[in-house]
């Protein structure tokens, strides 16, 4: 194994997916020649491990990776949090490096935190690539560490706060709440009615004290009367029934064509 660089300090800069900083660029076409593998990771109290990032592309690519600090909105959405090289310790085998054409590269690092749950990003920031039209861009690829407690999320801190149903859009959102201190993994939500069920909504991590919208399509004309909530060591299985969502004013009325 390489041998550990320096240890990581602070960012605050805005951590933002990957898919929309290449769409602000026009590459979104180029992201799939370049990947990190794998991009979510999650351990229990501390981490001994590696990712690799790919260059399918014909050009050599220059790598800066840079620790960094996040947070998840109740919707779903990414957010910039500091992080905190205090209490999360962080080292990584490579602080720079160059990618060949066609080549690969294993970033090996170690990872402990003075309290759980504990959670950051490592970004591999890509310069080099090109478009076809030989546009420079760069790249932000995340590799997301959660360093997990040892006591798992328990069912009974786990509770649904909001089940709204949007008939114009046929969409239902669930509300969850975790009030527990523990991270928690939801790996999948649905809703029914009978015999009726709704596809499976996709997995999200519920961060402890956190509230946390998510989104499921109702393919029935009957209101779901409950809720399904699944993680790995329990299902959370409430009956209940939706509120109506209230439509926005219509502000084009008396508005001239």
């Amino acid at each position: 194994m390489r041998r550990f660089s320096r240890r990581i300090a602070l960012s605050r800069r805005v951590l933002r997916p990957a898919s929309l900083l290449l769409a602000a660029w026009g590459a979104a076409g180029l992201a799939r020649a370049q990947t990190v593998s794998p991009p979510i990771a999650e351990y229990q109290e501390r981490a001994r491990s590696s990712f690799q990032l790919s260059n399918e592309s014909i050009f050599p690519l220059n790598v800066v990776l840079e620790v960094r600090g996040f947070d998840v909105t109740e919707q779903g959405e990414v957010v910039d949090a500091p992080f905190d090289s205090t209490r999360v310790k962080v080292k990584l085998s490579a602080m720079s490096f160059r990618i060949p054409p066609r080549g690969s590269y294993t970033v090996f690092y170690e990872a402990r935190a003075d309290s759980l749950p504990a959670w950051f990003n490592i970004l591999s920031a890509i310069s080099g690539a090109r478009t076809d039209a030989g546009l420079n861009v760069r790249i932000l690829l995340p590799h997301v560490v959660y360093l997990n407690q040892k006591l798992p999320l328990r069912k009974e801190e786990v509770a649904v706060r909001g089940f709204v149903f949007d008939s114009a859009r046929k969409r239902l959102r669930i509300q969850l709440q975790n009030t527990g201190p523990n991270l928690g993994r939801v790996l999948q939500v649905s809703a029914n009615h009978g015999k009726t069920v709704s596809a499976p909504g996709a997995a999200f991590p519920l961060f402890p004290g956190m509230l946390r919208w998510t989104e499921l399509d109702w393919p029935g004309d009957t209101l779901p009367d409950r809720v399904t909530v699944k993680f790995a060591r329990f299902t959370l299985d409430t009956l209940l029934s939706p509120v109506l969502a209230v439509a926005p004013p219509d502000t084009t009325a008396g508005t001239p064509p």
